[in-house]
């Protein structure tokens, strides 16, 4: 078993240590305490929150990857390794843990018998590309949530800067001085809200490219498996 087969998570792993390593900065030079007294709405903090949890759970993917991709390449090794008169179809695949390889190529070899081995496999490898995919593909619609979170905190900011105006209602240079100190607060919801809102949507996008990446790679090394080294 090759190191490579645990790309996916190191990839992960070194990603979410320049995370931690930039909160770590940011906590420093004192922005996290600025950042919440600033946003009186707390969606940024809701947005910081949410992109940890779901940096977490894309780790958790992609640790699950990695294993896949560990149990593809120890079976590819055990089929290149066969001769003949060891093949006893799928009795032979059924003495592996079961992986995505595995199940994969029990029903490419069950569609063989009955259908014959030219039987066209597109409704197969669909399959496959789902089940691959589908513990990660979430991520991107948490990544498009926090961007959207962004978005409405900006909404926000503004509002209140539009209330402050219209709540005005004393004159001279008092009024103007409250006039701006609240507008100012408007804005500094609007702008913290959207930078937390872009920041984790750019963060989490990352992720989920990598982990894409890496799940092509895997099907494509299935795919390989069953169309070369799966024994007549």
């Amino acid at each position: 078993m090759s190191r490579d087969s645990y790309m996916p998570f190191y990839g992960w792993l070194l990603w979410f240590g320049l995370m931690l390593f930039g909160g770590f900065l940011l906590w420093q030079y004192g922005l996290w305490a600025e950042l919440w007294a600033k946003d009186q709405t707390h969606l940024s903090a809701i947005i910081v929150l949410l992109l940890v949890l779901v940096s977490l759970y894309l780790g958790r993917c992609a640790w699950q990857l990695s294993q896949q991709a560990a149990a593809a390449e120890t079976l590819s090794a055990g089929l290149l390794k066969l001769i003949p008169q060891q093949w006893e179809g799928a009795r032979w695949l059924e003495t592996h843990p079961a992986s995505w390889a595995q199940e994969h190529l029990m029903l490419v070899l069950r569609q063989m018998q009955v259908q014959g081995k030219g039987a066209p496999a597109d409704s197969l490898q669909a399959r496959l590309i789902e089940r691959v995919h589908s513990g990660h593909s979430s991520g991107w619609f948490l990544s498009d949530l926090m961007l959207r979170l962004g978005l409405l905190g900006t909404v926000i900011g503004f509002m209140l800067m539009l209330g402050s105006v219209y709540e005005l209602q004393a004159e001279g240079i008092n009024a103007l001085k409250q006039l701006l100190t609240s507008m100012g607060g408007g804005m500094q919801v609007a702008l913290y809200t959207t930078l937390a809102g872009l920041g984790g949507a750019m963060l989490v996008s990352i992720q989920c490219h990598w982990l894409d990446r890496c799940a092509d790679r895997l099907i494509s090394r299935i795919i390989a498996m069953s169309a070369a080294e799966l024994p007549a």
